[in-house]
């Protein structure tokens, strides 16, 4: 498995930005740790301070089966339309959106991390816009495959990188020219992901697809 350094992809991290600029940041951040019971540290890496390009670390005192559970269980906000099946990242996408009204300045997630008792989750931006407009699908699809990726809920990977791409895929110069331009498609983010369990020391690929777990190289994103 070849993993990429937090240079290679669209905005490197140069040392963390100021955010003051952000209106707002510090009640997104306490919006975050009271709907979802964690503890949340932000931080901005974009080059502007015409900008602000977020990265997210969400830690919770839940293991992976308990937070999916958590998650699938949640009830439309207080106020909201009585739904059958409400929004279950409503309560996040309902603060980011409030975030983005109080701002003038462009706003963007690179890198969500959501760390869990016993693994950690790392959503990276595959286009402008993508963690927020995929991630009600990302957390179906963890739900939806956790019987798999978990080897029959017998052993939980404790690193789970999303999206990643195979390695002669991302060699091409089509697959590059999205990712840089932030020009990827919705269907990127379920194909593969990464998985690390504790049994191995190599990384294994989990193909969405065919609901089965390979080995082979990869590239982790991570702008």
């Amino acid at each position: 498995m070849s993993r990429l350094g937090n240079d290679f992809f669209n905005n490197p991290k140069i040392g963390l930005k100021n955010t003051d600029h952000i209106i707002g940041l510090e009640s997104f951040r306490k919006s975050l740790e009271k709907n979802f019971f964690a503890e949340v540290n932000i931080g901005n890496y974009a080059l502007k301070k015409e900008s602000a390009n977020l990265i997210i670390d969400i830690k919770c005192n839940l293991s992976l089966a308990e937070s999916l559970f958590y998650l699938n269980k949640v009830t439309p906000t207080q106020g909201r339309p009585n739904k059958s099946s409400p929004k279950k990242t409503l309560l996040f996408l309902l603060a980011y959106s409030e975030l983005k009204k109080l701002n003038d300045i462009t706003i963007d997630i690179s890198e969500l991390t959501i760390s869990l008792n016993d693994t950690t989750i790392l959503i990276s931006k595959i286009y402008d816009q993508s963690i927020t407009d995929q991630a009600e699908n990302i957390l179906s699809e963890l739900i939806n495959h956790n019987v798999y990726y978990t080897k029959g809920l017998n052993e939980t990977p404790f690193e789970i990188f999303i999206p990643v791409f195979e390695e002669d895929t991302l060699e091409s110069d089509a697959k590059l020219k999205n990712i840089v331009s932030d020009n990827n498609n919705t269907n990127d983010y379920f194909g593969f992901w990464g998985m690390y369990y504790d049994q191995t020391e190599e990384a294994a690929i989990y193909d969405l697809n065919t609901k089965t777990i390979i080995h082979g190289d990869i590239q982790i994103l991570s702008e």
